[in-house]
């Protein structure tokens, strides 16, 4: 769910080196991902929550004032 439309994302240090463990590679010691995009991840998961959130709340309410049917 949380992957991007290609189906890759990149993974922190310790999961890397599981996988490289599981196929026989010697473990990384440094992470080539940038911290701060955990951080991103979790903003733009907080925005989807409140966007979703307000449309359940807002749904509902919506009146037709305006109209752009011609």
């Amino acid at each position: 769910k949380g992957l991007p439309r290609g189906g890759w994302t990149e993974l922190d240090l310790a999961q890397t080196n599981y996988l490289r463990g599981l196929v026989e590679l010697p473990p990384e010691t440094s992470s080539k991902v940038a911290v701060e995009k955990d951080r991103r991840r979790m903003k733009a998961n907080q925005i989807r929550r409140a966007v979703k959130r307000h449309s359940q709340i807002a749904g509902g309410r919506r009146s037709g004032g305006r109209n752009n049917n011609g």
